[in-house]
Formats: structure tokens, C-alpha cells, sequence
């Protein structure tokens, strides 16, 4: 059967392409086939001289090309620091390597010694140990251990109750701290990198019970 190409194809063609950008899990993906569909959708508007319709598909061409080229940019190799790809590979491997580069960054490094959270607190901060280490605490009784590499201050971050133990340094620590202001604000208007961060810290929630059972078992 012989198919005759007339301009009506464009819309069949756009609307079938935009069908399949709702199938597209990856947000790149999803942008570039909607370029396709919209500029097949802004061709059969133009040879039919519909204006507004030429116009809009026009418009959503350009915001969608714009969307691919800076998601591109974003996700172009970058290398880091190798302090920081070991930290990268080892505890932030949700993130690409441009995206945590950034988070880290939001984030301040300090020293510090004693006390880090106190139980029954809403922490101002997010705690990342980059190296030293550290006890959790309940009513005076040891009850985990963080090593460099973990997080303190994450569940409280989560779910918004108050800490549940202490946390305190046994000999100076080097942190790298998030206000949680940021955080929040990461919540609401980046919930990609939010639900990353989430990944994150859900792998170190894990570690945490794997070597609880550990230590219960030995």
C-alpha cells in the first residue's frame, strides 16, 4: 500500500511523538522527542496558516532545545578533585559527577570537636563526616558508631520529628555541613536532585543497620 505524504502528516506524526515522550523516563529523552512533536505539530500549523498554533509549537521548540542543551551541559564529564571522587564513587554514586560537584558546594567544610547534635533537637544542619569519627549516643548508652563517610542529623531532616540521640566527635572531625534552609529549599524547587539526595542518604541508612547487625551479632 502506497502512502501519499501530505501535510497532515505532520500532525500524526507529532502527535504520535509526543505520546512517545510520555513514555520517556529520562528527562533528556523526554525533552528531545518533544522537540520532534512540536516542530512536526509548528510545520503542519504553518502549512495550513494557522498562525497561533504556529506560533505556540514554535515557542514550546525553542524552550524544549534550550532544556536539551543545558541538560547536556549539566551532564557533560567533569573531573573532580580526587579527594572528592573517592567521596563521589563511595557515598554519592546517585548523583552524577557535575550534580554533586554543585551540591558539595552548598555545603561548608569545618572542624569540629564535641557535641555535634544534641537529642531532642531540629539540627540547622545537614552533617557529612568527611573524615573522623563519631558515637551516637541515647540516654547515655553508645548505640552506633559513625565512621568517616556517614551522615548525621538525616533522619531528623527527613521526617521532621526532633533527633532521638546524641552525636558526639570522639577527637576532631572534618564535616561538611548543609543548612537544612537549603535543603528545603532543594525539596520544592529541584525535586530531581532532591530524590537523589534521598537515594543518598537511604544507602547510608543502610550501611548504619548492616553494621548494627554486625556489631549485635558479634
Amino acid at each position: 500500500m502506497n502512502i501519499h505524504w501530505t501535510p497532515d502528516l505532520f500532525v500524526h506524526i507529532g502527535y504520535a511523538l509526543m505520546l512517545v515522550a510520555l513514555l520517556a523516563r529520562d528527562i533528556l529523552w523526554l525533552r528531545a522527542v518533544l522537540v520532534c512533536a512540536q516542530s512536526n505539530l509548528a510545520l503542519y500549523a504553518w502549512t495550513h496558516g494557522l498562525a497561533g498554533m504556529t506560533f505556540w509549537n514554535s515557542l514550546f521548540v525553542v524552550i524544549n532545545a534550550v532544556w536539551v542543551l543545558r541538560i547536556l551541559r549539566e551532564r557533560r564529564a567533569v573531573k573532580l578533585p580526587e579527594a572528592l571522587a573517592g567521596i563521589h564513587r563511595r557515598d554519592f554514586a546517585a548523583m552524577g559527577a557535575q550534580e554533586f560537584l554543585r551540591f558539595w558546594n552548598e555545603g561548608q567544610g569545618r572542624e569540629a570537636e564535641g557535641r555535634l547534635i544534641a537529642d531532642g533537637s531540629h539540627p540547622a544542619e545537614l552533617l557529612y563526616l568527611v573524615s573522623g569519627q563519631a558515637r551516637v549516643r541515647r540516654q547515655g548508652r553508645e548505640i552506633a558508631a559513625l565512621p568517616a563517610g556517614s551522615f548525621a542529623g538525616e533522619m531528623s531532616l527527613l521526617t521532621g520529628e526532633p533527633t532521638s540521640a546524641d552525636v558526639d566527635a570522639l577527637g576532631p572531625v572534618r564535616l561538611q555541613a548543609w543548612p537544612v534552609a537549603r535543603l528545603q529549599e532543594i525539596r520544592q524547587r529541584q525535586p530531581q536532585l532532591w530524590t537523589r539526595l534521598q537515594s543518598v542518604l537511604g544507602h547510608d541508612m543502610i550501611e548504619k543497620l548492616r553494621r548494627a547487625a554486625a556489631q549485635a551479632g558479634s
